[in-house]
């Protein structure tokens, strides 16, 4: 009686633990990515750096399952166990930020007194990684394992409780995802985020608790009724383990395959990649709920044969998809269009195109990949011998450690090696490989194995030798960021505006972008961009990418040591190679695709790799400047991409310019490239206002008719002095440069002074400062992407113009004029009026006055 009662206890507890299991599921999305985030700010955005992170995630989950798959089936009472592990998770996580700012010191000191090579150096970070993950990641991948013997009344129903189990986990790790990448982090940023999940994991534990006393836990183990056992064949559950390690490893080959190919068409913005992993674990979770439901109704027909004999039917049809998929490929760019064009009038449902595009892709394959999963549980069941948990753990476990080998393989080598089109290629070949061992578990007579191994061969072969429509150039147009440049969305107007007017010099995809190099076929432009994006060129980024390398010798006493952050095209490290001043110049650059991209600019940069003073680093900016020493450089030039960008984001926050302002010397310039379009107003004024906190002493021009920003930060004052400014005119060099972009003498160049920090005070108010906790560019400007905001930047710059002061009247008749040529009336006449409050009634400079105040009315006369 007390058996029964226990049953029917545990029967009615089932709803109530699936409703826990799912919101452990969004707790640990939302873990993941707030550590994931934090692991980036210490060990870096290399590729190396994400996958090292990543890895020691999978090897945790992997660890987790094993381990539990030892314990799951002897465990009395594995309600109050879970509930245990998830208030584990909850306490790890809240010390998780104090274990690795401890861990900083251990890291910085690795680097510094050993000096490794790269490789070893990777695997120190993937030690410390793991060291710091292994213990919440390790709870996680329990769970699953744990909770299957308790939600398995008997054995015909295995599939179906635990595809319900694994389906309700990953559609609640879907609403971490959407929920953290949407809401929370946005809204509340890093540290208050992780506090709601760590207060979600207590709710859970304490949920999990009163659960076990309500049900009274123990109990026997599965039924097995007679018309299940005459069903429980067994399989080798070494042939199951391989299948579910290779379908772990394609889906994640799949996963940054077809993340690289999404990121060209919605961009890499935080919310595009939470978009792309909603999309793909939407998939995951259906399936898997799905499967679990069909492989007890093919075992009860067909037995543990049949439904392996599914598994593998699904691993082709996961390769048959991803293989259909491919010829599609060419159609996105279009497809983006469409959408947009058909949301036109309300540009903040930019998710809505998105979702649409990363579910067409990811999801009906991610259905299949999902069910493989309860699927191989099932089959192996009349194997485990009882050992339910100890299975369900052993086939997780597989499966997440040959997710861990996919994502390895794939970021390292496949995409850098062979492309998108390759990398799903090989994808495709790892699933026929494990239809084939199901299949050979399936038929092991020889000559059938022989001909399904011929059969595998030869479709391997004619998908290896398939050659999909991919056209780097119409792949790579940067639909996300151009769209409102065209006129219609259809195919030919998409193809006339990125391939008809340009030759394609270069396209590589690398290990963190795809970088593309293209010559306009009648200006002579060339320009090059990441994924899609054009981030330099030898016409109207050449102001920006010259002056954000000068404008700081302005102020700079005796300047010895520099670093470029970002090569691009080496143009900005080109210029500053031109000081000859300067005795090292340390350049740092993400992408080794751009190394060689950059030669393509070689008649423009002044060939600065081959500059025996340059020397080149291969590593994120962030990192490479938190690995350096104290009080470095006296000069830092920081080009990176935009702010919105993931990743990209990091160079733009108050943690960061601390961090870098402390390795500057005392006479030190910062000097910071910012964009003003695609960014509101209080985007602008939050990174002034950080940057300002940061520095006590700041100098802001702007260059490009307005359309970029270039600040300069000191620690000490820095006084305008001519005899500087004509320094820089003093060598061939400099001047043939400068007068690439116009500016012929100092004045001209002087024009484009904005602003010191009395002046950002005044413009910024009380804004929100951008921190690495709030993040608030990264999430605030990818919304304006689209919407026309560089004339409103600007009228927020113009509240409060500043001109440069001098001591000279000859100086400030020269500047007034140099603002006339340009048309500035209003700046001309800030000079004039100051000039004459010092020089009542100077000849030249009422004449001028006059003259200004007449073109200036008549100005405002024409608007």
């Amino acid at each position: 009686m007390d058996e029964l009662l226990k049953g029917m206890r545990r029967t009615g507890a089932i709803p109530l633990l699936s409703l826990l299991f799912f919101f452990s599921g969004a707790t640990s999305l939302v873990y993941q990515t707030i550590w994931a985030r934090e692991l980036h700010l210490v060990f870096g955005t290399s590729s190396y750096a994400i996958a090292t992170v990543l890895a020691a995630f999978m090897a945790g989950l992997a660890l987790g399952g094993f381990w539990m798959a030892r314990h799951a089936d002897r465990l009395k009472k594995p309600l109050l166990t879970y509930g245990l592990l998830e208030l584990g998770i909850g306490l790890y996580a809240l010390v998780f930020p104090l274990l690795l700012q401890g861990i900083k010191p251990l890291y910085l000191g690795f680097f510094r007194s050993v000096s490794p090579s790269p490789l070893v150096f990777g695997f120190f970070q993937f030690f410390l990684v793991s060291l710091l993950l292994l213990i919440p990641t390790t709870c996680m991948g329990a769970t699953l394992p744990l909770l299957t013997r308790f939600v398995s009344e008997r054995m015909g129903t295995v599939g179906g409780r635990v595809g319900m189990l694994y389906g309700v986990n990953t559609l609640g790790a879907v609403l971490g995802v959407g929920v953290a990448g949407f809401y929370l982090l946005p809204g509340f940023g890093l540290a208050k985020t992780l506090h709601i999940a760590a207060a979600g994991n207590f709710v859970l534990g304490a949920g999990a608790w009163l659960l076990s006393r309500r049900v009274g836990e123990g109990g026997s183990p599965p039924e097995v009724l007679q018309e299940d056992e005459a069903k429980e064949i067994p399989v080798g559950i070494r042939a199951l383990l391989w299948v579910a390690a290779l379908s772990g490893c394609a889906a994640l080959v799949y996963e940054l395959a077809w993340f690289r190919l999404l990121t060209l068409i919605l961009g890499a913005s935080t919310y595009a990649f939470s978009t792309m992993l909603l999309a793909f674990l939407m998939g995951i979770a259906l399936g898997g709920w799905a499967g679990g439901p069909l492989s007890d109704r093919i075992q009860s027909r067909k037995g543990a044969r049949g439904v392996l004999f599914t598994v593998a039917l699904v691993q082709v049809g996961i390769g048959l998809l991803s293989f259909l998929m491919m010829l599609l490929y060419q159609e996105f760019p279009v497809l983006y269009l469409r959408l947009y064009d058909a949301n036109a009038d309300n540009l903040g449902l930019g998710w809505s195109r998105q979702i649409w595009l990363a579910i067409v892709l990811m999801t009906p394959p991610a259905l299949l990949m999902g069910a493989t999963f309860s699927l191989l549980v099932r089959a192996g069941v009349g194997s485990a011998g009882g050992a339910l948990g100890a299975h369900v753990g052993r086939v997780y476990g597989a499966n997440t450690l040959g997710s861990l080998v996919g994502a390895v393989v794939a970021g390292f080598f496949l995409l850098p090696a062979v492309n998108v089109i390759g990398t799903v290629k090989f994808a495709i070949w790892v699933n026929l490989i494990a239809a084939s061992v199901a299949f050979s578990c399936v038929f092991p007579e020889g000559v059938q194995r022989l001909k399904l191994g011929i059969i595998a061969l030869l479709c391997t072969l004619g998908i290896w030798r398939s050659d999909p429509p991919w056209d780097p150039a119409f792949m790579t147009a940067g639909v996300y960021k151009y769209v409102q440049d065209l006129d219609s969305p259809t195919r030919k107007n998409l193809w006339d505006f990125a391939v008809r007017d340009y030759h394609l010099l270069y396209y590589n995809e690398g290990r963190t972008t795809v970088v593309t190099v293209a010559q306009s076929k009648h200006s002579g432009n060339i320009w090059m961009a990441n994924n899609g994006k054009v981030e330099a060129s030898t016409t109207v980024d050449m102001p920006t990418q010259v002056l954000v390398s000068h404008l700081p010798f302005l102020f700079l006493e005796n300047p010895k040591k520099a670093v470029v952050i970002g090569l691009a095209s080496g143009i900005t490290a080109g210029a500053v190679s031109l000081h000859k001043e300067l005795q090292s110049i340390e350049v740092v650059e993400l992408e080794p695709a751009i190394i060689k991209a950059s030669h393509f600019f070689d008649d423009f940069n002044h060939r600065p790799l081959e500059d025996p003073r340059v020397e080149l680093v291969l590593n994120d900016g962030r990192n490479h400047i938190l690995l350096s020493e104290k009080e470095r450089w006296d000069l830092v030039v920081a080009e990176p991409s935009n702010p919105w960008i993931t990743g990209v984001s990091n160079l733009f926050t108050l943690e960061f310019w601390q961090l870098g302002k402390s390795r500057l010397t005392e006479n030190g310039v910062w000097s910071q490239w910012v964009q003003l379009y695609g960014m509101a107003p209080d985007d602008l004024r939050s990174l002034l206002a950080t940057f300002r906190e940061v520095f006590p002493y700041v100098r802001l021009f702007a260059t490009i008719e307005d359309s970029d920003l270039v600040m300069l930060g000191s620690k000490q004052p820095m006084p305008f002095d001519m005899a500087k400014a004509s320094a820089l005119f003093s060598t061939p060099d400099l001047k043939a440069e400068f007068k690439e972009i116009e500016v012929e003498n100092p004045y001209d160049l002087l024009v484009y002074y904005r602003m010191d920090q009395a002046g950002v005070e005044k413009v910024v108010g009380d804004v929100t400062l951008n921190t690495d906790d709030n993040m608030r560019v990264e999430y605030s400007a990818p919304k304006q992407l689209y919407k026309s905001t560089g004339q409103a930047n600007i009228r927020t710059l113009m509240k409060s113009p500043q001109v440069p002061s001098f001591s000279s009247v000859h100086q400030s008749i020269a500047m007034a004029k140099a603002y006339g040529a340009i048309e500035d009336w209003v700046r001309g006449m800030i000079v004039l009026k100051r000039l004459l409050e010092e020089n009542p009634g100077h000849t030249e400079a009422s004449l001028l006055w006059r003259y200004y105040m007449a073109q200036f009315e008549r100005s405002q006369n024409d608007k």
